[in-house]
């Protein structure tokens, strides 16, 4: 390992401990390498190069699309016609309106594939719905938190069409893959909910409604529902793409809102579009920088050194799934799930193949590994998200969250060791797994 590539490694630590921006962290990182590094400065070219080039794949179109129809459905009302019809489900179970809460998310996880869509467009209604039940706000927080990290993970996810980009893993064999995981996520936060309404006694709503009423909210959310059908089925019967269906989902949301409530105004549209703009540049920048760290990695043959690492140490591939989770999770305590991605999915990918590991599944263990990192502090931004919009302190927040945490955590390892737990749909598809 070369002197250039370790000053490397520690100035992207280093930057990263401190509280340095993701992006700021890993293009100063990138940077650094044609500085120390002897005869790299003629070579310069090659760093903005790398960072065009990584960002520049078809594919990633949808990541913008796809979170900008999440923050046009949030403008257009959509949302709270989703949360009344979950509340028709389980809004009378003690606990409800938490149950709720996961339900909604489940479902917004299938239109906008972004956690921090999900916290923007449902945070405020759950955080204020929980609030007038009798819920602590800190904990209403949480669970805001918790439960937008299935939003990623359920398809359409933009981690999964970061993943396809990097590897030569099939997008839409990784989205029928990762629906399995994603309801275990929401099954799970559910019975922590289900525990802890027990224990705690936590409120039980007497409203009931008629079959008038429910016929009514239901066909309210037949749009918000159809969209879903729409997109998923779309990319699954190879219809379109994924990219082609993120901007089906723009123009639906649109048209649905014009031939109804025509609730969406020109300054809400250009408001959607400065906070996806925002949001999608940040992304963009982290896969950019981050593939020039990539690149750095090949030359200096990391992939080849951990390669022969794992061959000369005879670790089992159960093993080392093990160890690389471990991995993950640690490194998402101060390492953006996007960055994580792009670092890391096009060394260890070819590895885990080697060792006879499906990269489908080695795809769906990472992302779901990569998406707890979004509730795990300091990083955390799903909680410095929530914790924003609700104005709870962050450590309040982070204590009430362990709990669903930990379901997170028990998810991920069943889905690392019981394979075909995830590969069963798409086997049953007609997807390859190898």
């Amino acid at each position: 390992m070369s002197f250039a590539l370790i000053m490397v490694i520690v100035i992207l630590l280093v930057l990263l401990v401190v509280g340095a921006p993701v992006v700021l962290a890993i293009g100063t990182a990138a940077m650094s390498y044609f500085i120390i590094k002897p005869d790299m400065m003629g070579s310069l070219m090659i760093y903005a190069h790398r960072l065009f080039s990584g960002m520049d794949s078809f594919i990633y179109i949808c990541i913008p699309l796809f979170m900008l129809s999440g923050e046009l459905m949030g403008r257009t009302g959509l949302m709270d016609k989703i949360m009344d019809f979950c509340r028709i489900f389980v809004g009378r179970l003690r606990g409800g309106i938490a149950y709720v809460s996961v339900l909604a998310s489940m479902m917004f996880g299938c239109i906008s594939g972004s956690g921090l869509a999900c916290i923007a467009a449902l945070g405020p209604i759950e955080i204020s719905m929980m609030e007038k039940e009798g819920y602590d706000r800190n904990f209403a927080t949480a669970l805001t938190a918790t439960a937008a990290i299935q939003g990623p993970v359920i398809p359409p996810s933009i981690p999964a069409v970061m993943f396809a980009g990097l590897t030569s893993v099939s997008v839409g064999a990784l989205f029928v893959g990762l629906f399995v995981p994603g309801i275990m996520l929401g099954v799970g936060q559910m019975c922590i909910i289900a525990y802890m309404a027990r224990k705690y006694g936590f409120p039980k709503s007497d409203v009931s409604y008629t079959k008038k009423e429910i016929v009514q909210i239901t066909l309210k959310s037949l749009g918000a529902i159809f969209m879903v059908v729409l997109i998923l089925g779309g990319i699954l019967s190879g219809i379109f793409t994924a990219t082609e269906a993120s901007g089906i989902a723009v123009v639906y949301v649109i048209l649905l809102d014009l031939l109804g409530a025509r609730r969406l105004k020109l300054a809400d549209l250009w408001d959607s579009l400065k906070t996806t703009v925002s949001g999608a540049v940040s992304i963009f920048l982290i896969i950019g920088f981050s593939s020039i760290i990539s690149w750095i990695f090949a030359m200096e043959n990391v992939p080849l050194m951990i390669n022969n690492f794992v061959i000369s140490s005879n670790l089992s591939p159960y093993l080392l799934l093990f160890i690389v989770n471990i991995f993950f999770l640690f490194n998402g305590m101060w390492i953006s799930d996007s960055a994580q991605l792009v670092l890391f999915a096009p060394i260890f990918t070819p590895l885990f193949t080697a060792l006879g590991v499906s990269p489908l599944h080695f795809g769906i263990v990472m992302i779901v590994n990569v998406m707890i990192g979004m509730i795990t502090p300091p990083f955390g931004v799903a909680l410095y998200a929530a914790t924003s919009v609700s104005g709870c302190e962050l450590k309040e927040v982070v204590k009430r969250s362990l709990p669903f945490t930990a379901s997170c955590i028990v998810v991920l390892f069943i889905v690392t060791y019981f394979a075909e737990v995830v590969l069963f749909v798409p086997k049953l598809l007609g997807y390859s797994i190898f």
